[in-house]
């Protein structure tokens, strides 16, 4: 079983893996994990500058940042 880490200041866990990966995330006592999906495509940066505006904006530090999936527009 691996064990967590946890990130206080996130309000989650994650279970390490390779690299920058992680196993998977969990939401600490008292959080939730939230998923915003964006309606349409955007450049990598672009998706990243919204992320941290709408971290920003719902008063949470940029630590709570716990996970991205990335998607190709197309092959």
């Amino acid at each position: 079983m691996t064990d967590t880490i946890e990130a206080p200041d996130g309000g989650y866990r994650f279970m390490p893996g390779v690299s920058q990966y992680s196993c998977g995330i969990g939401a600490l006592p008292g959080y939730a994990i939230e998923r915003v999906r964006f309606s349409e495509s955007v450049p990598l940066s672009a998706g990243f500058e919204r992320i941290a505006d709408i971290i920003r904006d719902a008063g949470r530090p940029l630590t709570a940042f716990g996970a991205c999936e990335l998607r190709s527009p197309a092959p």
